[in-house]
């Protein structure tokens, strides 16, 4: 029985490997996002809830590049498990097309639609200039991020990390640095606040796209930049990727618009409150480091099993993944929970919001088990291209329970933010039950370097 659900010490070695490389970028770039929010958040509530509203859209392109860069990857780590090497160019190829495709369209909309983007989530008039002011710049970021996640989400998919850390660093260096200058107009440089910051994050990203861009050119990590292959992709192949990239993108999109529609719920419910929401998405993706780690070695260890057809060790790895997955954040919730009260005195907010954040992040700490859970069922679905489970699992549900539930009681009831934020976060556990049918069904084990080929 503990051999079914416990690896050998080579299992755990070859997933430390993958996940320690990926981890220790993520850290790096949550801790980094954390001071910035600090930065931020010393500013001012308005300053801090203003940023949170603008960020909104940068979710959303970030969601729709997570489903184009899944999709891709789905094919990449099969056709690299069955060694396929010109097959794994041909789709990253495809995927930067998209990945550009879809960061100009949401560049352009926010062009043109800036104010009544903004309007969507807030009408307080201070909030909303703000948040222009901040996307005024931050829009700018799109373009050099979807280059720098498509080259960074290829190269995981064939178990090349150690780059990613090493760019992932000097970025969030970089954005630091000149958030200090810029921000608080330091070093001789002009006092910009939330407009410093956004100026900040986008020279970042354009040293991050610099980088990459190099490396790619430079041809000594597997994949190369290649021009004339993106202007002449495999016809045959992006038909297979379409066809997995549709369900896989309209799923991102439905839930990064859901989750922003929960979002709004909660402005609806406490306007002055949401301040704490910003916080508490920052220290969870501090929680959620190890996951970051871990779907991408469930990604690999899976895809290049089944791309091998080499299904029943396939299994043998979810079960043993999913497994440690609990164990990792059994330790980290645990953490997280005796440390909340702490978290509320790095900012310069007031007295209740500073109660939420606590409230919140502890609430998040109780669940962070059942997100494990789901988080790697996902991404074991992700891997065998069973992109209809992953879309009725994960955004479907997110509608069907999260937004409705979170529209009708912050419409219709006086419940607190605290309140309201623990009803919806309890909804994962329904979400648990509809994890392990989809896993347990098992639509996932099957090789799609064969069919897509």
């Amino acid at each position: 029985m503990l051999k079914k659900y416990f690896g050998t010490k080579q299992f755990y070695r070859e997933v430390s490997n993958i996940a320690l490389p990926i981890m220790g970028q993520q850290f790096i770039t949550t801790f980094v996002n954390l001071i910035d929010n600090v930065m931020i958040g010393s500013v001012g509530n308005i300053a801090l809830t203003s940023v949170t509203v603008a960020n909104r859209f940068f979710l959303i392109v970030n969601s729709v590049l997570f489903g184009l860069c899944g999709a891709a990857g789905i094919y990449i780590a099969q056709y690299y498990g069955a060694k396929k090497k010109e097959k794994c160019q041909e789709v990253f190829n495809i995927n930067m097309v998209f990945s550009l495709g879809a960061a100009i369209f949401f560049t352009i909309a926010m062009f043109i639609f800036p104010k009544f983007a903004i309007q969507l989530f807030s009408q307080t008039p201070v909030i909303v200039d703000e948040a222009v002011n901040y996307l005024y710049f931050a829009k700018f970021t799109y373009i050099p991020f979807s280059i720098s996640f498509t080259c960074m989400m290829t190269l995981r998919a064939v178990g090349i990390n150690k780059i990613q850390l090493k760019v992932g660093t000097v970025a969030v260096l970089t954005n630091t640095l000149l958030n200090y200058c810029l921000i608080f107009g330091n070093l001789g440089f002009p006092e910009l606040g939330i407009r410093g910051a956004a100026i900040a994050t986008l020279i970042a990203r354009l040293v991050e796209m610099t980088i990459y861009l190099v490396v790619l050119l430079k041809n000594r990590h597997f994949f190369k930049f290649d021009l004339s292959g993106m202007l002449h992709i495999n016809k045959d192949l992006l038909g297979g990727i379409v066809h997995k990239a549709l369900p896989l993108t309209m799923n991102e999109i439905l839930f990064s618009v859901g989750q922003a529609m929960i979002f709004k719920s909660y402005i609806r419910c406490d306007e002055y409150l949401v301040a704490s929401i910003s916080v508490v998405d920052t220290v969870s993706n501090i929680m959620f480091i190890a996951f970051g780690g871990l779907s991408s070695a469930v990604s690999i260890m899976i895809g290049n099993k089944l791309g091998a057809n080499l299904l029943d060790e396939a299994r043998d790895n979810a079960r043993k993944l999913l497994c440690f997955a609990l164990m990792v954040s059994l330790t980290i919730g645990t953490c997280c929970f005796i440390v909340a009260p702490f978290i509320p005195n790095l900012y310069n907010v007031d007295v209740p919001i500073k109660e939420t954040i606590i409230a919140l992040v502890r609430i998040k700490s109780v669940m962070i088990n059942i997100y494990a859970y789901n988080v790697c069922v996902f991404f074991i679905l992700r891997a065998g291209g069973d992109v209809l489970s992953t879309m009725l699992m994960d955004a479907v549900f997110l509608w069907v329970a999260g937004v409705l539930v979170s529209t009708i009681l912050s419409t219709y009831t006086s419940l607190s933010l605290i309140t309201l934020y623990l009803i919806v976060e309890s909804l994962d556990i329904i979400k648990l039950i509809i994890a392990i049918f989809f896993f347990k069904k098992e639509r996932w084990v099957k090789n799609i370097a064969v069919v897509g080929d």
